[in-house]
C-alpha cells in the first residue's frame, strides 16, 4: 500500500513483497521516481533535490537518445507516428510514451537487427525487482518488435520469441469478514464506504468509479449510467 510521508511533499513509501521498503518522488500528473538510499541519508537527500528540481542535473541528467538509422530510437519515433499508437486512448497513450521513452533513454542506441534473446533478457534483467515494470517492458519491445518486422522490415523474426512473461503477483479478494468489518468502521455517509460500495457492487473499473459523480445516478430508478473510459461503451 502506498502511503506519503508528511516531512517532504510529493513523497509515497511502498513496501514489495519481499518486506523492503522503498521511496518514490511522485507530482500529480507525474511519472513516478524511484528514490535511492535511506530516508534522511546524503544518498536520498540528493535524489529528492533532482527529482524536484525536474531530475538530475545537466550533467548527470540520462538523455533521450536521438533517432539514428537503424536504432531503437528510430524505430520508437517511428511507431509513435504509426496508427496503430495514434488511435490509442490518451490514458493509453501516456502510459505507452513513459515506457517508451525509458527505453529509448535507456537503450535507444542499440540497433534493431542486433537484438536477440539474450540482448533482450540482459534488458529486462534491470527490473528483476519491479515484475510489473519488467512485464511492461517486455510488452512494449514486442510491440516495438512488431512495428519494425511489419512497417520497416529491419528484423526478420521475433527476438523475444521464447522469453517468458514475468509473473506479476495476485492481489487476493477481501472475505466476507473482512468486508464485515470494513462495513462496521466506515459508516453509511463516509467517502471511504461510499467509495468502497461503489467498487463493490458496480464491479467497474477503477477509472470508471474514480469519474462517478451524483449526476450520474438517476434519483428515480437508482440505476448508474456509465461511459466507460477505456472502451466507450455505454452501460
Amino acid at each position: 500500500m502506498l502511503r506519503r510521508r508528511p516531512s517532504l511533499p510529493f513523497i509515497e513509501r511502498w513496501r514489495d513483497r519481499h518486506g523492503k521498503m522503498r521511496l518514490y518522488f511522485r507530482r500529480r500528473g507525474s511519472p513516478r521516481i524511484a528514490l535511492t538510499g535511506e530516508f534522511g541519508s546524503n544518498e536520498f537527500n540528493a535524489a529528492y533535490a533532482r527529482a524536484l528540481h525536474g531530475g538530475e542535473s545537466e550533467d548527470s541528467r540520462p538523455k533521450i537518445v536521438r533517432p539514428g538509422n537503424g536504432t531503437l530510437a528510430a524505430l520508437i519515433a517511428s511507431y509513435k507516428q504509426d496508427a496503430a499508437f495514434k488511435g490509442l486512448r490518451d490514458t493509453t497513450k501516456a502510459g505507452y510514451l513513459s515506457r517508451l521513452d525509458t527505453i529509448q533513454r535507456e537503450h535507444g542506441a542499440r540497433s534493431v537487427s542486433g537484438l536477440n534473446q539474450e540482448r533482450i533478457e540482459t534488458m529486462l534483467a534491470a527490473y528483476d525487482d519491479r515484475p510489473a515494470s519488467k512485464l511492461d517492458t517486455l510488452k512494449k519491445l514486442r510491440i516495438l518488435i512488431k512495428h519494425a518486422m511489419k512497417k520497416k522490415k529491419w528484423i526478420s523474426g521475433d527476438p523475444s520469441t521464447g522469453i517468458k512473461r514475468t509473473k506479476v503477483g495476485e492481489v487476493r479478494s477481501w472475505t466476507d469478514d473482512e468486508i464485515r468489518q470494513y462495513e462496521k468502521r466506515w459508516q453509511i455517509g463516509t467517502k471511504q464506504r461510499t467509495a468502497f460500495a461503489l467498487m463493490l457492487y458496480t464491479g467497474q473499473r477503477r477509472s470508471d468509479v474514480h469519474r462517478m459523480t451524483w449526476q450520474d445516478i438517476s434519483p428515480k430508478t437508482g440505476r448508474i449510467k456509465v461511459i466507460q473510459q477505456k472502451t466507450g461503451t455505454k452501460i
